[in-house]
């Protein structure tokens, strides 16, 4: 019997086309990737969803079994103790986020086009990125202790006695510190990295018209650097407010509640007190605020038009 090889390639090859008709090849060949991506990022967060609306804690299971919006009442709307962790993560991250920035985005200027200074300097100061949060956290607790600290030792030289982890400003205040110390580095790389990469002929041109340092920085590059520096603080909220090794490892949300925050909270309900149904609504509760903060911040910036 004769055959068509000819004719059954292209009938092949039609089939072929009219399928990337319907389905766009680029989609086929990340489907696979992205369904198995949805199942690992949308099962939990459903789940997280479910376990929000019940009343399940670890020890005695389940007695009411769904119970709707209460524990989004009781534990997230009516909770002082919430509300004083929201507002703690709120200053820790305008505080931690504005230091990091504006020090990254100086320390970035110090090394811009002197690659023989960043050769030397930039490993030394991208050190602290690459230490774990928890040695981070233990480091500075010991820095930062009473009787044997190196910090209240070199204050109590000029006369000034501070105790870190009792007073509930300078407790804080010690976590900021510790989180300014191992992440303005990445601020750092991200600003010395857009810096690098701006045209030398706008500066030059300001320089010719008798534009200062300050001045080309202040009208050329900062308005140039302005996509790189939204998209490292829009990553740095993100990160910042799920800070909580620092906590667990320096202070434990105390002294009180002084340094409790989102994350601590959701951890000591979920983890400490077994009410995982409670803990899961604080931890949808506090994603959408910061998703809402971000989303303001997306738009009141004009980021939509300038960064994606």
């Amino acid at each position: 019997m004769a055959t068509d090889p000819g004719g059954s390639r292209e009938r092949a090859s039609r089939t072929l086309g009219d399928l990337q008709e319907v389905v766009p090849l680029r989609w086929t060949l990340v489907a696979p990737a992205a369904l198995l991506l949805a199942f690992v990022t949308l099962l939990p967060i459903l789940y997280l969803g479910y376990l929000s609306a019940t009343d399940f804690n670890v020890l005695r299971g389940m007695t009411e079994g769904v119970v709707g919006v209460q524990n989004y009442t009781s534990a997230v709307l009516e909770s002082n103790e919430f509300h004083n962790a929201l507002g703690n993560t709120a200053v820790f991250i305008a505080v931690v986020v504005t230091v990091q920035t504006v020090l990254g985005f100086l320390l970035a200027l110090l090394l811009w086009g002197r690659p023989k200074r960043r050769k030397y300097v930039l490993p030394v100061l991208l050190t602290p990125m690459f230490v774990s949060w928890v040695a981070v956290g233990l480091m500075f607790r010991f820095m930062f202790e009473d009787g044997i600290g190196i910090v209240p030792l070199l204050l109590s030289q000029v006369g000034v006695n501070i105790s870190w982890f009792s007073d509930p400003t300078y407790a804080l205040v010690a976590l900021m510190i510790a989180d300014i110390w191992e992440w303005t580095p990445f601020m750092l790389i991200l600003f010395l990295a857009g810096l690098e990469s701006l045209p030398e002929e706008p500066h030059e041109a300001a320089r010719v018209d008798g534009a200062s340092r300050l001045e080309v920085i202040k009208d050329v590059t900062l308005p140039m650097m302005f996509p790189v520096i939204a998209v490292a603080v829009f990553i740095r909220i993100v990160e910042a407010s799920k800070v909580f090794p620092k906590v667990l490892a320096m202070t434990e949300g105390g002294p009180g509640s002084a340094t409790e925050t989102g994350s601590w909270i959701v951890y000591k309900i979920g983890f400490r007190f077994n009410d995982l149904g409670v803990a899961a609504s604080q931890a949808v509760s506090l994603t959408l605020m910061v998703l809402g903060l971000l989303y303001v911040f997306y738009w009141s910036g004009g980021l939509q038009k300038d960064v994606f």
